[in-house]
């Protein structure tokens, strides 16, 4: 069950489940596929993604750090980095075990309130990649994302396909921001009659995924894949399904405190 609801994200896929991310039911798997991720994304240790956003910095979602990383190797392009520090933010915390029975009220809220955020800190700078920019505004409602992640599959009839997370093939979605609140923006997965043509969510394994939008010809990072809601009981969640909400951490949000855990590190 515990895995079951924390997968925390939409999901990445196919017709025949041998691509990633959840999908249109009705658009081809091919056209989500991504012959090269950008270079600023990163896989983080056992399951996960990072994004560089400084030279020796990566940031992610805390609930990827499953221990402590410091010492462990992490690939950034085609190089081995070692971590160097792990910084979670102060406000996270990890549910207790009775919030995953009953009634999903509970664990959606304790979602809502904590700080899903940790900045990871290389032992030294990454010279060959284009650290992408982090969006400082708080007018995200309305704007179209791009996310990027390699985690389960399936579409929005079936939902995720817990299986197929193993295949780790990378994908893209896109869908609109439809709330930019406090420290969460989220979308809805639209089925077909109003979705985009590449309509997706984030899954199983696609948590720190990039959320980016393109303003002036440059890329910004505007949020983190995080998790999905669900209403009902837990015993009946099924990931991935269309109408369902999404929510990512929203980087402006946490802006200030990125750059002054930078500046003190």
């Amino acid at each position: 069950m515990k895995i079951l609801i924390y997968l925390i994200f939409v999901l990445l896929t196919s017709s025949q489940y041998s691509f990633a991310v959840i999908k249109r039911h009705d658009i081809p798997a091919k056209n989500y596929e991504v012959a090269k991720p950008p270079e600023y994304l990163v896989d983080m240790p056992h399951e996960g993604h990072g994004v560089l956003i400084a030279p020796q910095w990566i940031v992610t979602v805390a609930h990827t750090i499953f221990y402590d990383y410091t010492g462990k190797t992490i690939k950034v392009g085609n190089e081995n980095y070692e971590i160097a520090k792990v910084v979670i933010h102060s406000g996270y915390t990890k549910p207790d075990e009775s919030l995953f029975k009953g009634d999903s009220k509970p664990l959606m809220n304790f979602f809502k309130k904590r700080d899903d955020i940790a900045l990871v800190k290389l032992s030294s700078n990454v010279d060959d990649i284009m650290p992408i920019k982090l969006y400082e505004g708080d007018n995200e409602q309305g704007k179209t994302i791009t996310v990027h992640g390699r985690g389960a599959t399936g579409n929005g009839l079936i939902g995720e396909v817990a299986e197929t997370k193993k295949l780790r093939t990378m994908n893209i979605f896109q869908n609109v921001i439809e709330v930019a609140d406090g420290n969460w923006l989220s979308f809805k997965f639209d089925s077909p009659s109003n979705a985009l043509n590449l309509e997706g969510m984030h899954g199983s394994g696609d948590s720190g995924g990039s959320s980016v939008i393109i303003e002036n010809n440059r890329s910004y990072l505007v949020g983190l894949s995080s998790w999905q809601s669900w209403n009902g009981d837990l015993s009946l969640f099924k990931g991935g399904l269309y109408e369902t909400n999404a929510y990512q951490v929203r980087i402006s949000s946490y802006f200030k405190w990125i750059n002054t855990v930078i500046k003190s590190n």
